[in-house]
């Protein structure tokens, strides 16, 4: 099978979310994607719990699927030599450390570029490479808090409220895997690498650009909505609502449909007078009543379990959807059909599951093609194709510049993934 980044080789200095994210996207599609990392004690994500057998993180693995492992000593000087070899033949470095800390290391844009005129540098950080905030520490709540995405999110009520997931750091991890693809299509035309610049700030600031792009030209705030419904500028018909079993549900009544006040209140039961109320009739007259219009809708849904007033809906034409407890989710069946529970075996561990690739395509599509790696688990393969000698490679070993799981255990250390 032809995989569409086949021949693409990445060295991958990333760690935690952002930056391994985007990396398995590349390999999900057939980059070789050559993890560097600490002689074993590995990348720092390794040791987030829970574990299953033998120390092995479900929470790591879950973005370091389809990689390859070398454990090295980049600090020393024969381990910057191991790298800047690698660098020679590789499409892209990618880290997420803070600015400047590659450049530090002597992998940096400066260093690499003089190597490989092609190599693209992949920078992803909290707020990019330069700026006011440059040598601030990046994370997920503190750019959902700057870039305005929790004033957006959270009710009157509660005040602003974060994401339930690290959801920005999967959005920027994205931007991330884009910046480098858009790289290599331009490398085709250029010859020349460059530096991708990714940042966890300007990922969350994009995930509202219609609110921005809106205020920024008319002035409009975007406040907080009253408890229940889910958008600032949107209706009681665009929120979420407890049933009489104690299940919730969203309701998307604003969209899609002609009258569709009339069609909610009817799925409700709603008195005739409530039904034909000529204030309720516009979404202008919608906004101007949401509080009194949501407090109709939600006491008439209380009167009926989950699956009976959705039904209801359903016969209006008006969407609605359950609210999955997450113990719910994999069991959907649309999510099972679209394959986004992937199961293999883990040597030393078992059977483990992932959430699977999101993107399909017909001729070259994504596959698991290796679980995630042991600590160093390809030294030798990845050393071997850089045209270093078995004994060379005995030599780094010997001397701790490289080292593995593996060769841990044959001197009788602790079992993998411990």
């Amino acid at each position: 099978m032809t995989d569409a980044f086949e021949g693409v080789r990445i060295l991958d200095f990333t760690q935690l979310e952002q930056g391994p994210s985007a990396t398995q996207v590349l390999a999900d599609f057939g980059a070789e994607v050559i993890k560097v990392e600490r002689i074993d004690a590995g990348e720092i994500g390794r040791f987030q719990p829970p574990f299953l057998a033998n120390g092995f993180s479900p929470h790591w693995s879950a973005t370091n699927r389809n990689k390859k492992s070398i454990s090295v000593d980049v600090k020393s000087p024969e381990g910057k030599d191991l790298i800047y070899a690698l660098a020679k033949d590789a499409d892209i470095v990618a880290s997420n450390f803070r600015p400047g800390v590659m450049d530090r290391l002597g992998f940096g844009w400066a260093e690499l570029s003089e190597l490989n005129p092609r190599i693209i540098v992949a920078y992803a950080s909290g707020y990019g490479l330069s700026g006011p905030y440059v040598h601030r520490r990046g994370q997920d709540l503190a750019a959902q808090s700057i870039s305005g995405l929790m004033a957006l999110t959270g009710s009157q009520e509660t005040g602003p409220v974060p994401v339930g997931t690290f959801m920005v750091d999967y959005l920027a991890s994205m931007q991330f895997a884009q910046g480098m693809m858009i790289a290599l299509a331009a490398r085709e035309k250029t010859g020349r690498g460059q530096v991708v610049d990714s940042n966890l700030l300007n990922a969350a600031i994009t995930s509202h650009l219609q609110e921005g792009t809106t205020y920024l030209n008319t002035g409009q705030r975007f406040d907080r909505p009253s408890a229940g419904i889910a958008h600032a500028h949107n209706t009681a018909l665009y929120g979420y609502y407890e049933a009489a079993d104690g299940l919730w549900f969203t309701l998307i009544g604003e969209f899609y449909v002609d009258e569709q006040w009339r069609r909610s209140a009817r799925a409700c039961g709603l008195e005739p007078a409530d039904v034909d109320d000529p204030r309720f009739q516009t979404i202008e007259g919608l906004r101007e009543h949401t509080e009194e219009t949501h407090r109709l809708l939600a006491d008439a849904i209380r009167k009926f379990p989950r699956a009976e007033i959705m039904a209801r809906f359903e016969a209006e034409d008006v969407l609605v959807a359950p609210v999955h407890e997450y113990d719910a989710v994999f069991d959907d069946p649309q999510v099972r059909h679209n394959g986004l529970v992937l199961e293999s075996e883990v040597d030393g561990v078992g059977p483990v599951k992932w959430v699977g690739m999101p993107v399909a395509l017909s001729d070259t599509p994504a596959r698991l093609r290796h679980v995630p790696p042991k600590i160093g688990q390809h030294n030798d393969d990845v050393l071997t194709a850089a045209g270093l000698t078995p004994d060379r490679i005995a030599q780094l070993k010997a001397a701790g510049v490289v080292g593995s799981e593996a060769d841990r255990e044959r001197a009788g250390g602790d079992p993998a993934w411990s």
